[in-house]
């Protein structure tokens, strides 16, 4: 019985990645976000077999792109509103409006993990237009997004997959101190990846 490489890291471990039907990579880029899968059955008779999604709409053109922007809109209660190219586009049309007071918008906000040499759980971040707001939330909300996104196109190919049959890769900077990692970690399991998962 082969066990992957991603699983050798116990015993427990191991044990526990036999229970997986997935394994999904989040890229969370500073710029373009994405993710790639591989099922067990794949990875079985071709180890290289890795999908990624292709179905973001990059704009209004409906281009199709292999990642989408990272930048997330939430509203004045700072709920989530959108992700990626929707959230530009929402934005966009926000500003041609003049109600740009009314939302919050973030591009390229990964960085700060890395410019922020103080991380702290309560740490916060300002949209473009200066207002701030917990940085666990927009990092939580956009890693939400982009698994909401992998649940909502396996539906589409009829693959009913629950969330404790995915193994979790997210994916962060070698250069990030370990406080950074950290936190990405936590905004993870409050997107709703389990920790054990991760």
């Amino acid at each position: 019985h082969y066990i992957p490489s991603w699983c050798r890291l116990s015993k427990e471990m191991s044990e526990l990645c036999d229970d997986y039907l997935f394994v999904v990579a989040i890229d969370f880029g500073t710029t373009y976000s994405g993710y790639a899968f591989s099922s067990r059955d794949d990875f079985k008779t071709d180890p290289l077999k890795v999908s990624s999604n292709q179905a973001w709409n990059a704009g209004s053109k409906r281009h199709l792109s292999l990642k989408t922007p990272t930048c997330l809109l939430l509203d004045d209660d700072e709920e989530f509103v959108s992700f990626g190219y929707e959230a530009e586009d929402k934005y966009s049309d926000i500003v041609l409006n003049k109600q740009q007071n009314e939302y919050l918008f973030f591009q390229r906000f990964k960085m700060q993990l890395y410019k922020d040499q103080q991380i702290k759980a309560d740490m916060m971040i300002e949209d473009v237009t200066g207002k701030p707001v917990s940085a666990m939330k927009v990092f939580s909300e956009s890693i939400k997004a982009l698994t909401k996104h992998l649940f909502d196109s396996f539906k589409q190919r009829g693959v009913d997959i629950k969330p404790d049959e995915i193994r979790w890769v997210l994916t962060v900077p070698a250069i990030w101190t370990d406080a950074a990692k950290q936190f990405m970690r936590k905004s993870a399991n409050l997107a709703g990846i389990a920790d054990n998962q991760l």
